[in-house]
């Protein structure tokens, strides 16, 4: 299948930005076909089966990328409405909806990433023995 006719060979480094566009869409789709990355640099004039597998690499993670989003938005949609279906009990002081409250507000954070650790923290917690003195345990009133 050639495919000179929809997409012309570059020669050289080409600026044409449409151009390189549907040259990357015909990539993947060769390479969707089974097409060796080679074939696929030989029939649309890539320069090496290297700069197809780039192609192919790029486009594959901005696709689990755009996948990722979607599903935290319709996460954090999800978190919404359920904040939404407690929000009036937890504010006039029902104990249970504002724990589940809470719980919801968390889910979001992680959801979204704004609890990443300071640095130095990314080690799991581990109890530790704490030895007081008789000067610390009287200072703590114990």
């Amino acid at each position: 299948m050639s495919t000179a006719a929809a997409l012309p060979r570059v020669e050289g480094r080409h600026r044409n930005t449409a151009l390189a566009a549907a040259r990357r869409a015909r990539a993947i789709e060769l390479r969707t076909q089974g097409w060796t990355y080679q074939a696929i640099a030989d029939e649309l004039g890539y320069a090496s089966k290297g700069t197809v597998y780039r192609l192919v690499a790029q486009a594959l993670a901005r696709e689990i990328s755009d996948a990722v989003e979607e599903l935290q938005q319709l996460e954090a949609a999800r978190l919404d409405a359920l904040q939404a279906a407690i929000w009036e009990q937890a504010m006039s002081g029902d104990v249970d909806a504002a724990q589940a409250a809470l719980c919801i507000v968390m889910s979001r954070c992680r959801l979204l990433g704004l609890l990443d650790r300071p640095k130095g923290l990314n080690e799991p917690w581990q109890p530790r023995t704490v030895v007081l003195t008789a000067d610390d345990r009287a200072a703590l009133g114990l």
